[in-house]
């Protein structure tokens, strides 16, 4: 059973700035029950009764020119024209697809690969903490969407992003700062309210890559990235790596002129994707079997 919580109705337009929550607009609270799995593992049961399916959030505005008579019947209305706005259902991505990076899924994989890449992408997103275009100074942004989420600043612009776009840019990044380009982020991961708040060129609320409602499916789902230069590289030379290198890592560049700082998914990103998850793997297990070796000749000198 799915549960919908209606949160934070007011009338009036929305807020825009950082400190104020936005006004007239629902937040929609999803929860699945625990998958009952049919494995006869008893340990494997064990996660999935205790494991608690992580909330994905969607904000969705609502304009009314008439106050509702109750809060009641306004959350009755909200719901049915959330209903008819996405076709007939909340588009939310699945138990499997929103959380993929859960500590629970990665002990049950047997790996941590996924720590490194978030790890590595927000120190990368660290590199240029004012966040600043032709707009002007926009840092404050992703903190206000993240904070209205309920998640941190890495967990929403890092965690938000699609697990296999994350592997592309860990693997364009890695490559980027061996030919000495240092990179940075100036927007990873938006929501539907983040877009809104978003200055310049940009795609229609809920239409956008970085994570829009109905184009990706939101939270877990961002498909794009803002990049630009840490301090001690120009902008321009991370671009240009991007044109020359992209393709290799399924990445493309594919507005240089009204917006030269979008990068998004090209091509066969999805063999890629599954090609460079491979050789992670291989390279976790060699040095694994590196380290038990190495214990072993300890053991046997001692």
């Amino acid at each position: 059973m799915v549960a919908l919580a209606i949160m934070n109705y007011q009338d009036g337009e929305p807020a825009v700035s950082g400190s104020e929550s936005a006004n007239n607009e629902t937040v929609v609270y999803r929860r699945a029950a625990p998958a009952r799995l049919q494995s006869a593992d008893p340990a494997e049961q064990g996660e999935a009764t205790s494991s608690q399916y992580p909330r994905a959030v969607q904000t969705i505005r609502f304009v009314n020119p008439d106050p509702p008579l109750s809060i009641t019947a306004a959350a009755r209305e909200m719901i049915k024209r959330a209903l008819i706005k996405v076709g007939g259902f909340v588009a939310f991505a699945s138990r499997e697809s929103a959380e993929p990076e859960s500590a629970d899924m990665r002990q049950k994989r047997g790996t941590v690969v996924l720590d490194e890449i978030d790890d590595y992408l927000w120190e990368v997103y660290q590199r240029s903490p004012i966040k600043k275009d032709s707009s002007g100074d926009f840092t404050w942004k992703d903190p206000a969407a993240a904070n209205r989420m309920g998640l941190s600043l890495q967990d929403y612009v890092i965690g938000g992003m699609d697990p296999g776009f994350r592997e592309q840019l860990y693997n364009a990044g890695r490559a980027m700062d061996a030919d000495g380009i240092h990179w940075s982020m100036l927007s990873a991961f938006r929501d539907d309210y983040r877009q809104r708040l978003a200055a310049g060129f940009k795609a229609r609320v809920g239409n956008s890559l970085h994570g829009g409602s109905r184009r990706t499916g939101g939270y877990g789902r961002g498909r794009a990235v803002d990049v630009t230069a840490a301090e001690g590289t120009n902008a321009e030379d991370v671009w240009k790596w991007i044109d020359a290198h992209g393709a290799k890592y399924g990445l493309s560049r594919p507005m240089p002129g009204n917006d030269p700082a979008h990068i998004q998914q090209r091509g066969e990103w999805s063999n890629l994707v599954s090609t460079f998850r491979q050789s992670r793997v291989r390279l976790a297990d060699s040095g694994r079997r590196h380290r038990h070796k190495g214990r072993i000749r300890l053991a046997h000198a001692k």
